[in-house]
């Protein structure tokens, strides 16, 4: 006995010793991005901060006014926005000071972004930069990418006067009137699956006609009024004939729930994926959606079925016998079960512009690619403005860094997930992709950004009433993923068309329904 405890103890001890070494070797700092690569979008970074420190003195956000009226001993002027300027791009570089020095002014390029010319003007910047305030930097990124969120950008023609009655609440008929304009092509195509109409001389016991369309827009006003079941939707159409109406119902002929389970099963899920992409579109035509910075990010989206209860006859034992362990616990103390849903939102507005669903156990970093090639292909214009693909440690992967450098072009903000290592600073294998360094000040000022996902998660839950709705298997609740998701970017959509783009995130808090 004694023999073997020496044993597994020398085994342990030797793979102790195996695992320090691997952590402890050596690792260049972002030696597998290619030198020009590396140039380029530093220099977009250094941009974005010249941009904010700008707006700080011209029109600061809301977040920086508060910040400067807590610290008034802080320094901002022009002159001090140039030393922060040279001292963000002296850090994003991370190079000695003579290579920095000779890297700027040997480039013309960097020698104008940051308005030097001479060697004694950067040793005079040099001199200040025990003066520099991190914080100042990381306002300056929030202000550059959050610049014009709740204005109206649209072209003069198509702006329309500013409706005066909607200045408080909109009805959601107004609201759905409005949507059905501008998806007029894909209502038509979704028109062709309807089922052939009946004549009048047909006898009377033949089910009734309804457009296909008719349940869509049911369904959707169903998650833009908050209700949380499809009982409420009915209830509600039979005492609103406005409403009824709104959504091409008689208002004496609403069909019965089991109608509404079977007809909204036949328009596809693409169909709906394809109407949010519209949507979209239209929201970065308006240039409401930036695209500058994206972030991504997972949430877990509970199914409507009891933890507690078991079902000997379902393979998971729930009642929803597709919904998976989401792997941590709900509020009731128990684990919760259901699925996941996965967003790509932008910085500046907030609001997703791709979104995948999968089951409640999978993890974020293999969904990564699949959601960044949706928005890729699916909205080729924001790819080419991305500049920030901001994740949380979930993503710390090497795929994952290459895609977006190689594919998006842009600048992959990842916070270090050491994993297994002893050491949470250790050099890591995504370190040779990284751009910036990690831990690092330009690092976290482009890093606290990530929290407008969160604020995005919460909104399509709570909102938009996705926490709480009554759907069981696959394609239900993702039909309500898609829903939601609709209805978050209809809002966005309705608000700016009525001349009131700081409403563009209020949800049913400015929708009524009457």
């Amino acid at each position: 006995m004694p023999r073997r405890q020496s044993r597994s103890s020398s085994k342990s001890v030797g793979q102790q010793r195996g695992r320090a070494s691997r952590e402890k070797a050596p690792v260049k700092f972002r030696t597998n991005v290619p030198p020009d690569q590396m140039a380029h979008l530093l220099q977009a970074f250094i941009k974005t901060v010249k941009q904010g420190l700008a707006l700080i003195l011209s029109d600061p956000s809301e977040l920086t006014q508060k910040v400067l009226k807590q610290n008034p001993l802080w320094e901002v002027s022009a002159e001090m926005n140039l030393v922060l300027v040279t001292w963000a791009a002296f850090v994003a570089w991370d190079k000695p000071w003579a290579d920095f020095c000779q890297l700027i002014l040997g480039d013309p390029a960097w020698s104008a972004l940051l308005a030097v010319s001479d060697q004694q003007t950067l040793a005079e910047r040099q001199a200040q930069f025990g003066e520099v305030i991190p914080r100042l930097v990381e306002l300056a990124v929030h202000d550059a990418l959050k610049a014009g969120d709740k204005q109206d950008h649209r072209a003069e023609a198509d702006k329309r006067p500013v409706e005066a009655e909607f200045a408080q609440r909109i009805g959601v008929a107004q609201v759905l009137k409005r949507l059905k304009k501008r998806i007029k092509t894909w209502l038509k195509r979704l028109d062709q699956a309807d089922p052939v109409k009946r004549r009048r001389h047909c006898p009377a016991h033949r089910p009734r006609y309804y457009r296909t369309r008719s349940f869509v827009l049911a369904d959707l006003l169903r998650w833009l009024l908050h209700l949380a079941s499809t009982d409420e939707v009915i209830r509600e159409l039979e005492d609103y004939a406005h409403l009824a109406g709104a959504v091409n119902f008689n208002p004496d002929q609403i069909p019965d729930k089991s109608t509404f389970s079977r007809r909204r099963q036949v328009v596809p899920l693409a169909e709906l994926m394809a109407m949010m992409h519209q949507l979209v579109r239209l929201l970065i035509k308006f240039k409401v959606i930036d695209g500058q910075a994206w972030i991504i990010d997972l949430t877990r989206v509970p199914t409507y079925s009891s933890i507690k209860k078991d079902y000997p006859d379902r393979p998971n034992n729930k009642s929803d016998p597709e919904a998976e362990f989401c792997g941590y616990r709900d509020n009731d103390d128990a684990l919760q079960l259901g699925y996941c849903l996965l967003f790509v939102i932008d910085f500046k507005t907030e609001l997703p512009f791709a979104c995948l669903f999968a089951n409640g156990s999978a993890h974020d970093s293999p969904l990564a690619q699949p959601i960044l090639q949706q928005a890729l292909d699916q909205q080729p214009d924001l790819a080419a403005r991305c500049t920030y693909v901001i994740a949380d440690g979930n993503y710390d992967t090497s795929p994952f860094f290459t895609f977006v450098l190689n594919k998006l072009h842009a600048i992959p903000v990842v916070t270090k997930n050491p994993r297994n290592a002893l050491d949470p600073e250790t050099d890591l294998t995504t370190d040779t992709l990284a751009l910036l360094r990690r831990p690092g000040p330009m690092h976290q000022a482009l890093f606290n950004c990530r929290s407008a996902v969160e604020r995005t998660n919460s909104r399509a839950k709570l909102l938009f009433n996705l926490k709480y709705h009554k759907q069981r298997g696959w394609e239900a609740v993702q039909r309500c993923c898609l829903l939601s998701t609709i209805a978050m970017l209809t809002v966005a959509l309705v608000a700016l068309e009525t001349g009131h783009p700081d409403k563009i995130r209020k949800g049913w808090t400015w929708i009524r329904r009457h």
